[in-house]
């Protein structure tokens, strides 16, 4: 049985399909989320956002008109800096890009499995960055090998390790499990595999690396 979040996020779900609305509100409630609203009409969402303060907001930018609906996450994400989860249909490079241009926090399709969905609501609404691995992958194969301009520092081996299971879509909790080493030590080698490869997130570190050819 999936473990509940110790601390109830108010989530906020934008959808305008009543029966996949219910669908995702229950998976949300019944994994200890609590739900403050349900938004049919994407650009009602700041308004709602402002009157509700969710934790998090999920939503589909392809079940709306594309471009109106990253504008309101980017209004959202920069005026009131709510965590936003991509729970789409839409797992091309085009939305995948998109999605993280607008400020969505994490991508999860929405053919992932309910564990896949919950562990992706969970790490956004923690502030995480979260790609399921099948964003990541589309990400990562649709970026064209190209000259890096900047001196890249060598990784240790340490570092590397954890850029492979980074690259893998592995939080920091699940690399920290697999390595045996603590939560503070992962997020103390993240932040030099990121400084090293003058990455802002962890998304551009493993695309800065497979160009360089340090992973495949």
């Amino acid at each position: 049985m999936t473990s509940r979040v110790q601390a109830r996020v108010k989530v906020a779900v934008v959808d305008d399909q009543p029966v996949v609305a219910h669908g995702v509100t229950r998976c949300l409630i019944d994994n200890g989320f609590e739900i403050c609203g349900i938004v049919a009409d994407v650009q009602a969402l700041p308004a709602q956002v402002n009157l509700l303060r969710p934790g998090l907001v999920v939503l589909d930018p392809s079940a709306h008109n594309r471009t109106r609906a990253l504008a309101v996450v980017d209004h959202v994400v920069s005026t009131y800096a709510t965590p936003v989860l991509a729970f789409t249909v839409d797992i091309s490079l085009v939305g995948v890009q998109s999605a993280l241009e607008s400020g969505c926090l994490g991508i999860v399709p929405r053919s992932a499995t309910i564990d896949a969905f919950v562990a992706g609501a969970r790490a956004v609404a923690s502030g995480e960055r979260h790609l399921h691995q099948r964003a990541l992958a589309v990400l990562l194969h649709g970026i064209q090998s190209a000259e890096v301009s900047h001196e890249v520092r060598e990784l240790s081996g340490r570092e590397f390790g954890v850029l492979e299971l980074i690259a893998e879509g592995c939080t920091n909790s699940a690399i920290g499990e697999q390595l045996g080493i603590s939560y503070g030590t992962v997020k103390t080698h993240v932040e030099n595999v990121l400084r090293k490869l003058d990455a802002k997130d962890r998304a551009e570190a493993v695309s800065r690396a497979m160009r360089l050819g340090m992973l495949r």
